[in-house]
């Protein structure tokens, strides 16, 4: 009985390990690109990403991530353009995987998607002493803000195992002592 539960246990860890090590898209992005590029917002150091999927096609694009200096020095013409207009900067090649790689890029997808659905804000008076102001503006943030969707749903299924567990071995415990 005690290997059974041995057993499940294993299987319902593996099953949570699996669901941890493959990051969304989200994740990768704001790990690996968000210091460099914004997806709607503008360029940052690199350029804004919002529409990259229509530019270039995704094999294209799984390559340039890997790495865009050896586009570059083998001369594909979009990577000389794009290297050239952002004066020369190289980008940093990215040790991901395609399945990385497309996951990111789906989520650049989605959020250039949800960016064309928000309303656009109405414009407000700018005053002199507001554009004067040294104050630094404070956001409130909620720690429903903080963490992705599936973030929220991993920490939902690693509770729910708990739970599971804690079950099973109360039930194998009674079982036991029934037993005896």
């Amino acid at each position: 009985m005690k290997t059974k539960l041995t057993f499940i246990a294993t299987i319902f860890l593996l099953h949570y390990a699996q669901l941890s090590s493959g990051q969304d898209g989200g994740t990768l992005f704001k790990a690996n690109c968000g210091a460099c590029h914004t997806i709607g917002k503008g360029k940052l150091v690199g350029p804004d990403l919002l529409g990259v999927n229509d530019r270039h096609p995704e094999s294209w694009s799984l390559k340039w991530i890997k790495s865009s200096q050896k586009m570059v020095q083998a001369g594909d013409p979009e990577a000389v353009r794009l290297f050239n207009e952002n004066n020369g900067m190289p980008m940093t090649d990215q040790p991901l995987k395609d399945s990385e790689i497309k996951s990111v890029l789906a989520f650049i997808q989605v959020e250039g998607a949800a960016q064309a659905v928000k309303p656009v804000p109405t414009e407000t008076p700018v005053s002199s002493a507001s554009i004067n102001s040294a104050e630094p503006k404070i956001q409130s943030a909620s720690i429903l803000n903080q963490f992705s969707m599936s973030e929220y749903l991993l920490f939902a299924a690693l509770i729910f195992m708990v739970v599971v567990i804690y079950v099973l071995c109360s039930t194998l415990k009674l079982m036991s002592s029934v037993r005896k």
